[in-house]
């Protein structure tokens, strides 16, 4: 579904095949390596709807087969949309055992714990005013989703360690290659 192209190339691909005006490329937040190639009728309508959703600010769910280009979807979402001079800050959920997942989601004071060696700023902070791709969303435990979706309901973290919750400005986009609507049937996925 992607393949890498030269810069000018790509600036060409973006400009022809997403229509984009000369405002909207200027500042492109530097993701011109990650976009779409293609031209047949479904990969215009991908296209068409990257378009639509940069624009927005709601949280947005990819769903797709393992490869099939859900981080460029992402990334290219961001570098179009009015948060591409923010960061965009990807991680893969699979990767993060359970134990660790507020750590790494929102940080934590030095001394909290044990090996809470210094300050951690967390995911959501590093990512704060951009966008927080969340990859393999579908493979959180129960516990974690539930913490997740009150950062992402209420827009606050609290760091292990701390009392004081913090205020968080994060566009949210998940991915997975999990059937997420039947887990919702099934009450695995929240």
């Amino acid at each position: 579904i992607a393949k890498p192209v030269a810069l000018d190339r790509l600036r060409q691909l973006i400009e022809d095949g997403l229509g984009i005006s000369r405002a909207e490329k200027a500042g492109d937040g530097g993701e011109e390596e990650d976009t779409l190639v293609g031209q047949g009728p479904a990969m215009q309508r991908l296209k068409q709807q990257i378009r639509k959703l940069a624009r927005s600010q709601a949280p947005i769910y990819i769903s797709g087969e393992s490869g099939s280009g859900k981080e460029r979807v992402a990334r290219l979402i961001h570098a179009l949309g009015p948060r591409r001079e923010k960061p965009f800050v990807a991680v893969n959920c699979g990767a993060i055992p359970s134990e660790l997942m507020e750590s790494e989601f929102f940080g934590h004071r030095k001394g909290s714990f044990t090996g809470a060696v210094e300050d951690r700023k967390g995911l959501f902070r590093e990512a704060d005013g951009g966008t927080l791709f969340l990859d393999e969303l579908g493979t959180l435990s129960s516990g974690a989703q539930e913490r997740l979706l009150r950062a992402v309901e209420y827009g606050e973290i609290t760091r292990i360690g701390s009392s004081r919750p913090q205020r968080v400005d994060v566009r949210i986009v998940a991915a997975t290659n999990a059937d997420l609507a039947q887990s919702i049937r099934d009450g695995t996925f929240r």
